[in-house]
């Protein structure tokens, strides 16, 4: 059981809390207090608690917090407030609350933020690094760059690589390397638990006998039914048991499913373009990444298609994004659309090519990211509070 403690001065909020947490399995209510100074409760006995916060109590509750913890290293706590700050919620999140809801409270957000913190549905292997392509916005090339750098990484550290499709609307991947999967989505999913690792890469589609190999999600009512949270980290627990790195081409959609597996990853390759439209988005990306509490270590701007003497320069880019340039890939549009056609990655098509040197490189700069350096810095937890909170406040 879950046992928990709500902290709140207001009767109506401890009542309506109350009789959601009465419908939630696996929680038992300990009891409801005005402020954290009148507990009667051994706090050693306690998983969680829910508690009220305003910016008045602010400092108040993060010493309370401190003391707390320091008596339970293990006790997880959410957030309430009415409050739409992005200074109240940075500060409540580098306490280690996992999670920060708007009041009211939602009974369904409120019971997958519970199940999220205390049952850690993301709990992190160690055994391979996980790196995600993302943009905010459609049509930068970030598909193409998970798949060449990939290919490239797999070429680099000589072991097995997997290329994982959480792009969810569409197959461009098999399309680049042009591989039929060898099974369909649901069927791999039926056998993630039950088979050995040789058995597991038999079921994954390997690009023509090298150390890249593709778990496709291309099946819809799949997609639709089943590819939820709970069915993504199963996935990744199955992958990291096997594979040195996992590359993730992630949906360009915002979504509470979206930041949950960004959270989760090591490493955010966030893609974008030398264009306004696409700058613009890189800000409001930046911005939700700083609000969630992402590091600059876990979070890394690349620019596509990047062309030499450009109007935008890259220092303008930084200025207006507050954040450094990782990595610029050349605009080589006939190259790349050459090896797109005949289905192989450019480093096969044009390795002298500018643009294969690029995803080389690339695959260089990310081997020699010191990963275990990198997940000390990554200790906020996104969770779904927080996302409907920068929601509402239209970041």
């Amino acid at each position: 059981m879950i046992k928990t403690v709500i902290i709140d001065k207001t009767e109506n909020s401890k009542e309506i809390i109350s009789s959601f947490l009465k419908n939630i399995k696996d929680v038992e209510l300990l009891g409801f207090f005005d402020d954290f100074s009148q507990n009667n409760f051994n706090i050693k006995d306690v998983d969680l608690i829910i508690f009220d916060v305003c910016s008045k109590n602010l400092n108040e509750s993060i010493e309370e917090i401190r003391k707390l913890k320091a008596q339970n290293s293990k006790l997880n706590f959410i957030a309430l407030s009415y409050e739409i700050n992005s200074e109240l919620t940075t500060s409540i999140l580098k306490e280690g609350v996992g999670d920060f809801l708007l009041k009211p409270v939602i009974p369904n957000i409120l019971e997958a933020s519970i199940k999220k913190i205390t049952k850690d549905e993301f709990v992190k292997q160690n055994n391979a690094n996980t790196v995600c392509v993302f943009s905010n916005k459609a049509g930068v090339g970030k598909t193409s760059i998970a798949v060449n750098f990939a290919y490239e990484l797999s070429n680099k550290i000589q072991d097995k690589v997997c290329l994982l499709d959480l792009s969810f609307n569409s197959e461009d991947i098999l399309t680049f390397l042009n591989i039929e999967p060898k099974f369909n989505t649901d069927y791999i999913l039926n056998n993630l638990e039950n088979a050995d690792n040789e058995l597991f890469l038999s079921l994954l589609s390997n690009y023509e006998n090298s150390n890249l190999y593709v778990f496709p999600i291309q099946d819809e009512i799949c997609l639709k039914t089943k590819m939820n949270m709970q069915t993504i980290n199963r996935i990744l627990h199955a992958l990291k048991n096997i594979f040195s790195y996992i590359v993730v081409d992630l949906t360009s959609v915002i979504d509470e499913r979206t930041v949950s597996i960004l959270n989760v990853m090591d490493l955010i390759l966030l893609v974008g373009l030398e264009n306004l439209a696409s700058i613009r988005n890189l800000q409001k990306c930046c911005e939700l990444f700083d609000n969630i509490g992402y590091s600059k270590e876990k979070a890394k701007l690349i620019i596509n298609r990047h062309i030499e003497n450009s109007e935008i320069t890259i220092k303008d880019i930084e200025n207006t994004t507050s954040k450094e340039v990782f990595f610029k890939i050349p605009n080589n549009y006939l190259t790349l659309i050459d090896a797109i056609n005949r289905g192989h990655p450019v480093g096969e098509i044009n390795p002298q090519s500018n643009i294969a040197k690029a995803y080389k490189q690339l695959a260089n700069e990310v081997y020699n990211i010191d990963f275990i350096g990198l997940n000390e810095t990554n200790k906020i937890n996104y969770n779904h509070g927080v996302f409907n909170l920068l929601r509402r406040m239209g970041e």
